[in-house]
């Protein structure tokens, strides 16, 4: 059923619109970000956990969950990234999206500028890791894998 949710959500994304308007890239004009992450599903566990958790919009959860896995998708390599893609069968409308997407967040620093489109203060990044990081080791992320990440998202 995750995995199921998490195809949803996903395929909404990338059939929605490419990856540089959902976190409001190159675009001046934010309602772009509202508009595509308004069309995630709300059923995912990973959205519904950041939502309960720090009481934001299903969008908001969405979209910053999303920053920081294509972030993920960027950068990752050697066994680290191998095992990344192996899990993006339960992501691949997001890692799809940001791939599209090229280097637009290779960063934190375009992360965070990603979580300010959505109407976040930037901090919060910081509270989004832990949640999805825990996320990703219930679908079967190694502590390696893991550990990379904890760094990545510094």
């Amino acid at each position: 059923m995750k995995k199921f949710a998490i195809t949803l959500i996903s395929a909404s994304l990338v059939l929605s619109s490419p990856s540089y308007a959902l976190f409001g890239l190159g675009e001046k004009n934010t309602d772009a970000v509202t508009k595509l992450a308004s069309q995630a599903q709300s059923s995912t566990e990973l959205v519904n956990s950041l939502k309960d958790q720090l009481g934001v919009s299903t969008e908001q959860a969405a979209g910053g969950a999303g920053a920081l896995l294509a972030m993920a998708s960027n950068e990752l390599s050697g066994s680290a990234g191998e095992e990344f893609s192996g899990l993006s069968s339960n992501l691949s409308g997001i890692l799809n999206s940001a791939k599209s997407a090229g280097n637009t967040l290779d960063s934190m620093a375009a992360v965070k500028a990603a979580f300010e489109k959505l109407g976040l203060d930037s901090s919060m990044v910081e509270q989004y890791v832990p949640i999805v990081l825990d996320y990703l080791g219930d679908e079967g992320a190694s502590s390696g894998l893991l550990s990379s990440l904890t760094n990545l998202w510094k």
